[in-house]
């Protein structure tokens, strides 16, 4: 299979191990972590990318080497805060986890993620991609926050806007760091493991680490895309909230 992926850059790690590891051709555009914070720009950004993939002369991607046209373009992003509303592409089928956000293709499931998240709610959550390409609130983070604060508006100003900034925090009481078998001792897991860890005790939280799983994007990326887990759209379809468990579908 030829198959392009536009993705969060949350996946970035997790993207690149397993398709170093599969026999298909693909081509993969990363877009930066945190888009999903707006939405509706987020949407018109994917609606964007696909249509210059669509195009032909997209100026990120490198087209089938045999000439060939690609069987699919995957969106690594999950309902995300509706990102994906009204997504469609003209040219190729459009392939989706039905899942609302990433922790559950780290998890390996929709269902592993809802029973540990109501077992454990006001859970900051991370893994390897996260910590390379999100934030983590930890001494090192608050250190550079408080800086670029100070550096614009003064050292009293900083700190109160800094402690304005971080009463989300109230809400939580547990970091889990999410492991996957398949890096092993690779520095860059262990790393990202230690700084969950280190945000954990700075922010007087609990501390969980958790075996992730692999099968769901491995399968994502593979071409497996059954219905209960993947929304698979028509060329000339557009994305549509169903607002039940199934969460996306398409319409014309």
């Amino acid at each position: 299979m030829n198959i392009k992926i536009i993705s969060c850059k949350i996946f970035y790690r997790e993207i690149a191990l397993l398709t170093s590891q599969s026999e298909h051709y693909y081509d993969v555009t990363f877009l930066r972590q945190g888009l999903h914070s707006n939405p509706k720009k987020l949407g018109e950004i994917l609606r964007s990318e696909i249509d210059s993939v669509d195009g032909g002369d997209d100026i990120h991607t490198n087209y089938p080497p045999d000439g060939g046209e690609f069987d699919a373009i995957l969106l690594g992003y999950a309902l995300c805060s509706n990102c994906v509303e009204d997504v469609s592409s003209s040219r190729y089928p459009l392939v989706i986890p039905r899942a609302h956000d990433c922790i559950s293709l780290f998890l390996g499931s929709r269902e592993k993620y809802s029973d540990y998240f109501f077992a454990n709610k006001g859970t900051f959550w991370c893994n390897t991609s996260w910590a390379e390409n999100s934030f983590i609130p930890d001494e090192r983070h608050r250190e550079a926050e408080f800086e670029a604060l100070k550096k614009r508006r003064g050292e009293t100003a900083a700190r109160k806007l800094l402690n304005a900034s971080e009463q989300w925090k109230d809400n939580y009481t547990n970091a889990a760091f999410i492991r996957w078998d398949e890096y092993g001792e690779l520095a860059s897991q262990s790393e990202a493991e230690r700084r969950c860890r280190d945000c954990a005790e700075y922010n007087n939280w609990n501390f969980d680490l958790l075996r992730g799983d692999s099968s769901f994007m491995r399968d994502f990326l593979n071409g497996r895309w059954d219905d209960e887990r993947f929304l698979v759209v028509p060329p000339n379809h557009k994305v549509t909230l169903t607002y039940d468990e199934r969460l996306i579908d398409y319409a014309e």
